[in-house]
């Protein structure tokens, strides 16, 4: 599970072919490195944004934007501890056999990656049972997430998904004997099992609730029209059914795009436990890490295409971070604060 990021490839070669192929591997290299480096940056960049947003903005501040900013906290976290997994690899002088045991529990084995996966999909999942109650059951109150209490969840998002992977921080020690991470004392088949598990629960479970969740909504929708036009209650204008079909068409859109960055990786894993080792493998190996780092980097492109009212937010930011004149788009964004008011599903 280490990352493929490092320099850790052998040549068995001579003469000129063999500066060739160092040659070669070297501009590889450097290519992953930089390519490694725009995707973090532009991540963390990105993902801040988004955080910042939700702060500054009163009008973002709502129940489904407080789950996203809780995403763009995993994805940041992802990405830095996948920068300093980068770093720390190349320096393996390491002698202290306590630092070493906390770097293989946390650091060399992406042990810390596999919280903030969980908490994507766990969050992911929230945010689909949310719309599913404010647009399909909005009558029940008692279920539904609110500002009041949307923190208390994210709390307990990420409580389950330490509590979840606290095994594999138990079970990862560094070996004197063999010189690199293993899982010391653990039973294989135990370990096995458990990731198989953990697998479920990652992907599965969410996936099924979510997948009930929004085809209940997309058919409430588009087919019999019982959202956005509820006879018990105003009926929304067409912007604001517009919006609510843009906000369900980008949850869908960052859910599907996040399942499809995980799957390689949640594969890798079952094979890294079941020690199945071969020259594909790497390839899966590099394939995996890359979609999980550009699906952490490309979620506030996403609401950046698919939401005006991120796009508005952001322009705005961006603008006074550079001191240009944000008049008219505050002007938009006290328009869009005074609707959200009219108007909070």
């Amino acid at each position: 599970m280490s990352g493929s990021f490092s320099n850790n490839s052998a040549t068995n070669c001579s003469g000129q072919d063999c500066q060739q192929n160092q040659s070669s591997g070297q501009s590889n290299q450097l290519v992953e490195m930089v390519f490694f480096w725009m995707i973090t940056i532009v991540g963390i960049v990105g993902n801040s944004l988004v955080i910042t947003v939700v702060k500054m903005i009163r009008s973002m501040r709502t129940t489904t934007n407080y789950l996203l900013v809780n995403v763009a906290v995993a994805d940041i976290t992802t990405l830095f501890f996948t920068a300093i997994h980068v770093i720390i690899s190349r320096f393996r002088s390491f002698s202290s056999q306590a630092l070493l045991s906390f770097l293989c529990k946390f650091i060399y084995t992406n042990s810390i990656v596999m919280v903030t996966l969980l908490v994507t999909s766990l969050t992911m999942t929230l945010l689909a049972f949310e719309r599913y109650h404010a647009l399909v059951k909005p009558l029940v109150m008692s279920r539904r997430l609110n500002n009041g209490n949307v923190a208390y969840a994210i709390t307990g998002v990420w409580l389950v998904a330490i509590a979840m992977v606290t095994p594999l921080f138990a079970s990862f020690d560094y070996n004197s004997t063999i010189g690199s991470c293993s899982l010391g004392d653990a039973d294989t088949t135990e370990m096995v099992i458990y990731i198989d598990c953990l697998f479920v629960i990652l992907t599965l479970i969410p996936f099924t609730v979510i997948a009930f969740c929004y085809s209940k909504i997309i058919y409430g929708m588009y087919f019999n029209n019982t959202i956005c036009h509820n006879k018990s209650e105003r009926s929304d204008t067409q912007e604001e059914t517009r919006e609510k079909r843009r906000l369900v068409t980008l949850l869908i859109l960052l859910t599907v795009v996040f399942f499809i960055a995980f799957i390689p990786y949640g594969i890798l894993l079952i094979l890294y436990f079941k020690k199945i080792s071969n020259a594909n493998i790497v390839y899966v190996q590099q394939v995996a890490q890359y979609l999980t780092l550009l699906n952490c980097s490309v979620n506030p492109f996403i609401y950046a295409f698919q939401s005006s009212s991120y796009r508005r937010s952001f322009t705005f930011l961006v603008k006074k971070m550079f001191c240009r004149d944000t008049t008219v788009d505050a002007i938009e964004l006290l328009e869009m604060r005074t609707r959200t008011s009219l108007r909070s599903v």
